[in-house]
């Protein structure tokens, strides 16, 4: 039944979220759907004129509209009551709404004859552990409404081909697993909310289809399992960001010229948000041998780790992109990066976990940069420096060699190279690559010392000559022997 101006019995009208698989954004609509019919509780109390059929009585307002209660054989109860007018072909001869309540049945034979003309189906708060069946194709329903009711099981197949359906509420019960969805008409409202048990492997199938809105996918959540390969734990994860997963390959980096990068989920973390800390999916982003030149500008948010080995890289500078603040981890062995300096002031030097820069072009390791670091987090951080090509100096040997000897993040320390010695870096000897500094050092001492010994003896020698002038009249045989001067002091004298 399609008239928009049917009124019903609604519970209070709440805000409902809708998110699609084919976006990331959380939409908003200020009402419940109102094409499922819906009766209060208090109908159930109502007096009955028949008590020997006492289950099931028509609305009071709502035309062709049948309100159960309390409920353990459904054809039974139904069958009781008399249809809304004589059994004729008028649109009056069948009821068009259906809402049963405090049901207990173990199985629910849903394709009973009496519901296939049915707009709306709801059967609520009760006790009924499967449904085996399914509604017979083309049925006009366009609301089931099957919440509350301990349900461990639901054919897959059920609701398959129900082409006019468009609210689906399976809430509150005890499901594993989604049932199929393949005819079911674009933009069907489903609400999973409260099956704890709920798969994520099941629910991401019937993301996949891309015209399901999700009622409230931020309070929805849904179980990993050691098969589900996003993950290797169980975790509950809210049905927003598996459909946040859905959409990584849309976000991941582009580079013009080079091809896409891969993005998968790496685990669930937590992030502070208005109303307090939420499960969020952590990336990671792989764009190794794509033949870059430099980093990617941008990545999705919350991305924890970032291949980029095997490339043509030189530079670090786009780290300073706010879309890196959330990097802990960085591959980026293989490439022609040839300074750490780019990092200093960064949020990922702050924060990281493990870098690898291995067989890459670095000249020199800033120790004053990474001992700011490191030193500030003795546990947990980890960096890889195997195969760069250093140029080694005295100061390589004196400084630089045992720093890097006490370094328990440095890993692969004792396979880092000079390029202008053929040594490993832990292997220079002080010894031979600061001897010629030493040697000139200790010449120049000795020559100094040497002309100092030289000055004394010269006026040793002179103070000499002048007493042995004095005292006997006569110069020294090697001063007589000096040539003669016009006149100097010594004549004077």
């Amino acid at each position: 039944m399609d008239s928009p101006d049917q009124t019903f019995d609604e519970p209070p009208a709440s805000n409902v979220l809708l998110a699609t698989a084919a976006t990331t954004t959380v939409q908003t609509i200020t009402d419940s759907p109102n094409i499922c019919f819906y009766a209060t509780e208090e109908l159930c109390s109502l007096p009955r004129e028949n008590d020997s059929c006492n289950e099931c009585i028509p609305h009071p307002t709502v035309p062709n509209s049948l309100v159960c209660c309390n409920v353990t054989d459904i054809e039974k109860s139904i069958s009781c009551v008399p249809y809304p007018s004589s059994m004729d072909n008028s649109s009056d001869s069948y009821w068009i709404n259906l809402h049963i309540r405090n049901a207990t049945i173990d199985e629910l034979d849903i394709p009973h004859k009496y519901w296939k003309r049915l707009d709306s189906l709801v059967i609520t708060d009760g006790h009924i552990n499967r449904i085996t069946k399914e509604l017979p194709k083309f049925s006009s329903v366009q609301c089931i409404n099957i919440s509350n009711n301990h349900l461990v099981n639901i054919n897959l197949r059920a609701f398959k081909d129900l082409v006019r359906l468009q609210v689906l509420d399976i809430s509150k019960n005890n499901l594993s697993s989604m049932p199929t969805l393949n005819s079911i008409p674009t933009n069907l409202s489903l609400d999973i909310r409260g099956n704890d048990g709920m798969l994520c492997k099941s629910v991401l199938e019937s993301l996949e289809r891309g015209n399901i809105q999700f009622v409230d996918p931020n309070a929805t959540y849904c179980l990993t399992n050691q098969t589900f390969n996003w993950f290797n734990s169980t975790d509950v994860i809210p049905l927003s960001q598996l459909i946040r997963m859905k959409q990584l390959q849309s976000e991941c980096p582009y580079i013009p010229g080079k091809g896409n990068c891969t993005c998968d989920a790496e685990r669930m973390t937590y992030e502070e948000q208005e109303g307090g800390p939420h499960l969020v999916v952590a990336l990671r982003v792989d764009c190794s041998s794509l033949g870059l030149t430099e980093l990617p500008e941008k990545l999705p948010m919350n991305t924890l780790f970032l291949n980029v080995s095997n490339n043509n890289i030189t530079s670090l500078k786009t780290f300073t992109d706010k879309s890196y603040e959330f990097l802990l981890r960085l591959s980026a062995d293989d490439n022609q990066i040839a300074s750490m300096l780019e990092l200093e002031g960064t949020k990922f030097l702050e924060n990281f976990e493990t870098l690898f820069l291995r067989r890459n072009k670095l000249k020199s390791i800033p120790i004053y940069l990474l001992s700011n670091t490191l030193d500030r987090s003795p546990d947990g951080r980890l960096l890889y420096l195997e195969g760069n090509h250093l140029y080694c100096d005295c100061n390589s040997a004196k400084v630089l060699k045992l720093w890097l000897a006490r370094q328990t993040h440095i890993q692969d320390y004792d396979r880092i190279l000079c390029e202008n010695i053929k040594s490993k870096v832990l292997d220079l000897s002080e010894t031979k690559l600061c001897q010629s500094m030493h040697d000139w050092t200790d010449y120049i001492y000795y020559l100094i010392t040497a002309e100092i010994f030289l000055l004394l003896a010269l006026v040793m020698k002179v103070s000499y000559d002048y007493w042995v002038f004095k005292t006997a009249g006569y110069l020294p045989w090697p001063a007589s022997k000096m040539p003669k001067l016009p006149c100097d002091w010594l004549c004077e004298s």
